[in-house]
């Protein structure tokens, strides 16, 4: 009997973890997909940023988080769902005739037990100015999520007898899996002065659809994501690369989330810092380059209530860039065929 109370609680807070999660009203953050190496993954923020690189870029993330939360299934069993597992794979390249840049992105995200899948095309408008450049960019975005409820019980599914019975709570009527589709949009300006600061403003979920399936509703959200770029006077090798990423829906106080970085770089090859999350985590991270290939990870050590549950988060990212030189055109020559 022991065992089974024991059960009984663990799956309830599981049931309420996921629902925490899962939910765009009681948690803002995990909507939209975390990144803690926001700076190398811009174009998942800014559709501005699309082929601001100057060459054809691929990127590739992956982040486990809440690594040790682990999950049971209605029976207490330990399940294979993970707590938190995101994977980012995009490429954007400059595209000269259409006066831009155009990317797109593809992102698993798997929070407990509903798998949330992105897809965004991006296309941003460059407008050149004598010292930097400004981008005004749009994203078609589709999002696909599934919810496995077979693996989940509410707090009146527990009957006199110890049995697992029928639930009452609407959400949890039908314990099927449950999938739906959505479309939506994204906006946003992005500035930069290649090799000295960049800045940006965007949004996501402008048309915030609803799917009835899955008691969803897409919320709008506003990014502010800006950086700068200091070599150091006396150690020119070396230079700060301060940065910081603002996400909020303007709506909720309680829906924000605001990361300061700091990183140091030497000679473009090898980089460290650290990053604070405002009340949630402090992040290390680190990586190096190896001429076009650019390779980091950052561990999160939270500092919130989540701490006592989970030892942290782990991410690792790798990016490679090539840039196609166009041949320069050989001089035409005007042959005069008359004599002076």
């Amino acid at each position: 009997m022991l065992e089974f109370i024991q059960r009984k609680y663990k799956r309830i807070a599981n049931l309420i973890c996921t629902l925490l999660i899962a939910s765009p009203v009681l948690l803002y953050a995990q909507q939209e997909p975390q990144f803690s190496q926001y700076m190398f993954n811009r174009l998942s923020y800014n559709p501005g940023y699309a082929g601001s690189n100057g060459a054809i870029c691929l990127t590739g993330f992956y982040r486990n988080q809440w690594m040790g939360m682990g999950l049971t299934d209605v029976y207490g069993e330990p399940s294979s769902a993970s707590a938190g597992e995101t994977m980012n794979m995009s490429f954007d390249m400059p595209v000269r005739f259409l006066h831009g840049g155009i990317g797109a992105t593809i992102i698993s995200d798997k929070i407990g037990f509903r798998d949330n899948i992105y897809a965004k095309i991006d296309y941003a408008f460059r407008i050149q100015f004598p010292t930097g450049n400004l981008a005004i960019g749009v994203e078609a975005q589709l999002f696909n999520s599934t919810l496995d409820k077979s693996q989940l019980i509410g707090a009146d599914g527990i009957t006199q007898n110890d049995q697992i019975g029928t639930s009452l709570d609407p959400v949890l009527g039908d314990m099927s899996e449950q999938s739906d589709f959505l479309f939506d949009l994204g906006a946003g300006i992005y500035y930069q002065i290649p090799g000295k600061l960049y800045i940006g403003l965007s949004t996501s979920k402008l048309l915030e659809t609803s799917s009835d399936n899955l008691y969803w509703t897409n919320r709008r959200y506003y990014y502010i994501l800006a950086g700068y770029e200091w070599a150091l006077p006396a150690y020119p090798s070396l230079r700060l690369l301060p940065s910081a990423l603002v996400k909020t829906d303007f709506v909720s106080k309680s829906a924000y989330q605001v990361d300061a970085s700091l990183l140091m770089e030497w000679e473009h090859k090898i980089w460290g810092g650290m990053t604070y999350r405002v009340q949630d985590a402090m992040v290390l991270m680190g990586g190096v380059s190896f001429g076009d290939f650019k390779l980091g990870v950052s561990y999160d050590i939270p500092t919130s209530r989540i701490s006592t549950q989970s030892f942290g988060s782990l991410e690792i990212f790798a990016r490679f860039c090539f840039k196609i030189e166009n041949p320069p055109k050989p001089p035409t020559i005007y042959r005069n065929t008359r004599r002076i």
